[in-house]
């Protein structure tokens, strides 16, 4: 386990964090509980107790929904080629484990619901485009990046992160089966990523694979 040390930005007090870059929540639950909860980044400073976000690269691993997301703040392209540039046997490629590249602890946590909920994120992203569309007229201010999907107990739905309406209310938006449908029926074919490669499943790549329209 690598130690990284963090400076506390309210009291200016050094942190020493033990960073947990390779999270196998099969073999350790409890890290899941804890991005899900919101408290696996979080830094207590022993000085003045303030509590602080503190990101850092992880590779999270779900064997059980053959689930791998690499989260690494603020990287640049060249790390998708380094993560596909190596050559795998296709004897060992596993057709159905998904391999994905993140930024934030929020897109994290959103890859994980998304696999928990039995949702195909590509599918996911091209919703929320739908969506943008749809809304534009009446939610101008609301961006594809702003949309989150989130799992509840009985229904999943889409916030705007931090876009509130007039009366103060977060926006939400329930995910229509039959919609999703139509959209794997037409679309998954042209969303398709190289079996055993990591993809940047945002806006961005969506827009190299179709075109939205309203």
């Amino acid at each position: 386990m690598e130690r990284e040390k963090f400076k506390c930005p309210k009291c200016g007090t050094e942190i020493t964090v033990n960073l947990k870059e390779f999270v196998d929540v099969t073999e350790n639950p409890e890290y899941k509980t804890q991005i899900m909860n919101g408290q696996f980044f979080l830094v207590r400073c022993p000085n003045c107790g303030d509590e602080t976000l503190a990101e850092y690269p992880v590779m999270y691993m779900d064997p059980s929904k053959k689930l791998n997301v690499y989260m690494v703040p603020d990287h640049g392209e060249e790390l998708l080629q380094q993560l596909n540039s190596l050559d795998i046997p296709d004897a060992e490629v596993d057709e159905e484990a998904v391999f994905r590249v993140v930024r934030s602890a929020d897109q994290l946590l959103e890859k994980i619901l998304i696999a928990d909920g039995g949702r195909d994120d590509r599918l996911i992203e091209l919703y929320k485009a739908v969506i943008i569309e749809n809304i534009r007229e009446e939610w101008p201010e609301v961006k594809q990046k702003d949309l989150l999907y989130f799992l509840g107990r009985e229904e999943e739905y889409f916030i705007a992160w931090g876009i509130e309406n007039a009366k103060g209310e977060q926006m939400t938006i329930n995910l229509e089966n039959e919609l999703y449908e139509i959209l794997k029926k037409d679309y998954l074919s042209a969303l398709a990523v190289p079996a055993g490669k990591y993809a940047e499943v945002d806006e961005e790549w969506l827009k190299g694979k179709v075109k939205i329209e309203a």
